[in-house]
């Protein structure tokens, strides 16, 4: 089962993504999006399948009252790509569900 993509959950995409870093046998770290919890279907943008592709970069945004209309604001969740591309999961609009994937560090050797 995937975990759905959401601000409740940003702990814990941030902690797993930690733990895969901290491990020292991956360089970087993948998330496949899904439709479903079940992960039978895979969200697209521009780009195509947003399928094991690289993260750069997450950013989390709270809920909150804009103070220039004193509407609320859902909370959203950004990731962006390492191909320039981003997606925005809204809280209570977008339904998507992640898997995460670490990027086997490949060690290499300069010189003799």
């Amino acid at each position: 089962m995937a975990t759905q993509l959401n601000t409740a959950n940003y702990s814990i995409i941030n902690d797993d993504m930690n733990s895969l870093l901290t491990s020292g046998a991956y360089s970087g770290v993948n998330i496949t999006l899904y439709n479903d919890a079940n992960q039978t279907s895979i969200v697209s943008d521009t780009e195509g399948p947003i399928q094991s592709r690289k993260i750069s970069q997450i950013g989390y945004v709270a809920a909150h009252t804009s103070p220039t209309n004193g509407q609320p604001v859902a909370g959203s969740i950004t990731v962006n790509f390492n191909d320039g591309t981003s997606i925005t999961a809204v809280d209570g609009v977008n339904t998507y569900f992640y898997s995460l994937q670490g990027i086997i560090f490949q060690p290499r050797r300069f010189g003799n």
